[in-house]
C-alpha cells in the first residue's frame, strides 16, 4: 500500500516529540509552571518547523495532531492536558 501524505514519517515525528517531552516531564510528577511552559513551547516550535519543512496540508497537520494525541494518551497524561497541549500544537502549526 502507498504511504499517503508521508503518514509513517508523521507518526514517527509525533512519537519522537512525545518521547522527548516525557523524558523531561513524566506524567505522574508535578513540575514548576515555567519549565513546563518552555518545554511545551519547544515542542510546538519543533512541530511548526516540521510543518514548514514538509509543507503539510490540512490532512498532514491533522495526522500530526492525532498521532501526538495518541502518544500522549499512551504515555499516561490526563485528558484535559492532552486536549490543551494538542490544541496549542495545532494552532502553532497553523500559524495562528
Amino acid at each position: 500500500m502507498f504511504n499517503l501524505f508521508g503518514s509513517r514519517e508523521i507518526d514517527e515525528f509525533a512519537k519522537t516529540l512525545v518521547q522527548d517531552f516525557v523524558g523531561r516531564f513524566p506524567p505522574q510528577k508535578s513540575f514548576d509552571a515555567a519549565p513546563l511552559a518552555r518545554a511545551i513551547d519547544e515542542v510546538c516550535t519543533r512541530a511548526k518547523a516540521f510543518q514548514r519543512e514538509k509543507r503539510l496540508g490540512v490532512y498532514g497537520k491533522a495526522r500530526v495532531g492525532m498521532s501526538f494525541k495518541y502518544e500522549l494518551k499512551s504515555a499516561g497524561y490526563a485528558d484535559d492536558f492532552i486536549d490543551a497541549f494538542t490544541r496549542q500544537l495545532l494552532l502553532m502549526m497553523s500559524g495562528k
